[in-house]
């Protein structure tokens, strides 16, 4: 009987979680930039000239191999892949990616080294070949620029990337509200919930000055022009 209060009990607590979820649909932003929504997770697509940059995966490669066909994007044409963490709902679809370079935070590497746990005894998938980035570091793609802001709390080595300085990827740094706000991301599900809200105090002056603020679970959200 016991078993079965406590099945109920987590079941609540998956269903409150994930009703926070609000990922958007697939579709065009703009001019060079995509959104692409795997179940309940969003990732980004952003084309430079002949290269097609992507942040994060999703959740399985046919969903995202599906999603960018839709929008009319090769996957073979992605060279690149910036992760802002190793979950597997983030991750789980690189192998459809063989042939771009994957960079994640130096912070997050323990995670897909083995090292470090997600979860007492789970583990996020290893990766064998990626490029690690330090915070504060910038990578040059065509003419676009891409800097890394390492944003712990979620994962002890998320990311955050700020986009030709307008466009800003969060993972699961936070949320945003139906009206806007910004929170930090579900307690629950933080590595370090203390320090999510620290990485998100961090980040306010960044967010207020972009353009578009791209989350994994809550879609993209276009800031008032100033």
């Amino acid at each position: 009987m016991l078993s079965y209060v406590i099945l109920a009990v987590l079941l609540v607590i998956l269903v409150a979680l994930f009703s926070s979820f609000r990922p958007s649909a697939t579709q065009k932003i703009t001019d060079n930039l995509y959104v692409v929504r795997c179940i309940f997770v969003n990732f980004y697509a952003y084309v430079v000239g002949t290269d097609t940059i992507i942040f994060d995966t999703g959740i399985s490669e046919n969903f995202a191999k599906r999603g960018l066909k839709k929008l009319g994007i090769s996957p073979d044409s992605v060279t690149h892949v910036f992760l802002t963490h190793s979950d597997f709902d983030h991750a789980s679809a690189l192998n459809a990616f063989k042939g771009a370079k994957v960079y994640l935070a130096k912070a997050e590497v323990p995670m897909v080294t083995g090292e470090i746990p997600r979860r007492v005894f789970v583990y996020n998938n290893k990766l064998s070949s990626f490029n690690a980035l330090k915070d504060g570091e910038t990578v040059k793609i065509g003419n676009s620029e891409i800097k890394v802001y390492v944003t712990p709390g979620h994962t002890i080595g998320s990311a955050s990337y700020l986009v030709d300085n307008r466009l800003l990827i969060t993972g699961d740094l936070l949320r945003i509200s139906r009206s806007g706000k910004i929170k930090p991301f579900l307690m629950f599900m933080n590595m370090n919930h203390k320090q999510d809200i620290k990485s998100v105090e961090m980040m306010q002056k960044t967010i207020g000055n972009a353009e578009y603020v791209l989350t994994g679970h809550t879609g993209f959200y276009k800031l008032p022009s100033k």
